[in-house]
């Protein structure tokens, strides 16, 4: 059982964090300074997902937990093995469906909570969805908005009108986009 998988198995997010750090620390500064990397990256992505929403008054008044609240260091660190390293496993394939799977059962801004709960995302949820994929979009590719890609990634939602759901998402992506691009921060190493 590779370490990933033994961490993977720990069904309690603190209990796994803990582990993850303190198994960090017997890694040489070469392996830990990438691991760091790799959650920071993701940490900017929240907080900057998390203070734009924080300037849209009606996302405000919700009560909300904060965005990507359930991405622990292990999750950074298995999607960014799978995806920046590219690292195309049959483990880390299985190891990355079970992540998605569980952020997606917390974190009611993808669609594919939806069929996780028999209960359709809300406008406040397409919102979030809206402005986290903006964001996303504007990290991966320097600052340059990629309308293809956009289109690209358009949710699909499993219940209900999922046309007028995503006119709505759509609507938000034309509503937010200025925002989103004018608080776009470079990473000062990318």
């Amino acid at each position: 059982m590779t370490l990933v998988t033994a961490l993977h198995a720990i069904r309690n997010r603190q209990a796994r964090t803990e582990e993850f750090e303190q198994r960090l620390e017997s890694m040489s500064m070469e392996t830990r300074a990438v691991i760091d990397y790799m959650i920071q990256k993701e940490d900017d992505h929240k907080l900057y997902v998390n203070t734009l929403l924080q300037q849209i008054p009606e996302f405000c008044t919700e009560g909300r937990k904060p965005h990507d609240f359930s991405k622990d260091p292990l999750f950074c660190f298995v999607m960014s093995f799978r995806f920046d390293c590219e690292v195309d496993t049959e483990e880390m394939r299985s190891l990355t469906a079970e992540e998605f799977r569980n952020h997606y059962q917390q974190e009611a801004h993808h669609p594919e909570w939806e069929a996780e709960h028999n209960q359709e995302c809300t406008q406040m949820d397409i919102l979030e969805m809206a402005v986290d994929r903006l964001s996303r979009n504007l990290q991966r590719n320097d600052g340059r908005l990629d309308d293809q890609q956009m289109m690209q990634y358009l949710p699909s939602f499993p219940l209900g009108d999922n046309e007028g759901k995503q006119r709505v998402y759509l609507s938000y992506v034309k509503q937010y986009t200025s925002m989103v691009k004018e608080a776009y921060v470079p990473r000062p190493d990318d």
